[in-house]
């Protein structure tokens, strides 16, 4: 199809239209297995609970990234619920475990995810009341952590952020002009949807996320695996991604930083950067130097979970 015919942009603006209309706002609400948010979405969500003979410390909401799910934070659940320390975890709108199968790879606007996670950590606060809430956002749910915590809610604003692989720029280059270009044309062809690999230039089964597994590989074996994403959210990446410097000056509250020097999104000095320009006095940047994107599954996981409790633990 060209994306540039009469026909594909006259579906665009109707597709556009059709998704600007304005939603009513309901209550939402927290069920057993699934959750409702502000415009009424039903989304899955899942926890790994405190033992009963164990005292809660804290609860932690994580955030999955692009093609992730709820289940990629198995072991942080796994393993810090024995510590006091919950774990809840939510699907992404969007993502490969939303119900609406059209929707998967696609969102209208970022600032759904931020009043997703806000409305998820009022739903999880209501129902721990007095415990403590902390937010692990990984790679993308880095990104929706960082810049929801940066909001001047008080009823929404986490007591810490953990913040792994943190995207604070992109390590493959885009240049301004091809930036622009896509910009442009995701106003017009907002659903139109491409693959990350081909927007990079890079093949996806080269692209290394853990020691010992590529993106390519990890996809084909993960019911999960969102194919391509359209470009309004590619363009909502972005516009959270222009916007880190702001969000990341506004922070005040603990951050601990879970990085990779190998990681495929970011380079170790953009990572930094963004490390510098969080705003709060209570910050610390870890370095897992054998490790690559997905640290939770990686070879030195043990020390990622290890360092998260005791980071927890002294924020008590």
């Amino acid at each position: 199809m060209n994306i540039f015919s009469p026909a594909a942009l006259a579906i665009a603006a109707c597709a556009f239209a059709s998704c600007s209309a304005p939603r009513a706002i309901v209550r939402p609400a927290l069920g057993a297995k699934t959750w409702t948010s502000t415009d009424g979405k039903q989304m899955p969500w899942r926890e790994w609970r405190v033992p009963d003979r164990v005292k809660p410390r804290c609860m932690i909401i994580a955030v999955h990234g692009l093609s992730g799910a709820a289940e990629d934070f198995h072991l942080l659940g796994e393993r810090l619920s024995p510590h006091g320390i919950a774990v809840v975890a939510y699907e992404l709108r969007g993502q490969g475990n939303d119900p609406d199968l059209a929707r998967r790879g696609d969102i209208d606007h970022p600032r759904t995810w931020l009043r997703d996670i806000a409305a998820f950590h009022t739903l999880v606060s209501e129902r721990h009341p007095g415990l403590p809430i902390l937010w692990y956002g990984e790679s993308l749910g880095s990104l929706i952590a960082l810049h929801a915590a940066a909001k001047s809610d008080p009823c929404a604003r986490p007591g810490g952020l953990i913040l792994a692989t943190p995207i604070g720029g992109l390590r493959v280059h885009v240049s301004s002009l091809s930036r622009a270009f896509l910009r442009a044309v995701s106003h017009v062809l907002p659903t139109y949807r491409v693959k990350l690999g081909n927007l990079a230039g890079m093949d996806e089964s080269k692209i290394r996320v853990t020691s010992t597994s590529t993106h390519g590989g990890q996809m084909a074996r993960t019911p999960h695996h969102v194919p391509a994403f359209t470009l309004r959210l590619l363009r909502g990446v972005d516009d959270l991604l222009r916007a880190n410097r702001d969000a990341a000056g506004r922070i005040a509250i603990p951050v601990l930083m879970l990085a990779s020097p190998h990681d495929v999104v970011s380079s170790p000095s953009q990572v930094e950067a963004l490390f510098h320009q969080v705003g709060s006095n209570d910050k610390r940047l870890l370095w897992y130097p054998r490790s690559h994107h997905l640290l939770l599954h990686d070879v030195q996981h043990a020390e990622v979970l290890r360092d998260v409790a005791q980071w927890v633990k002294r924020r008590e």
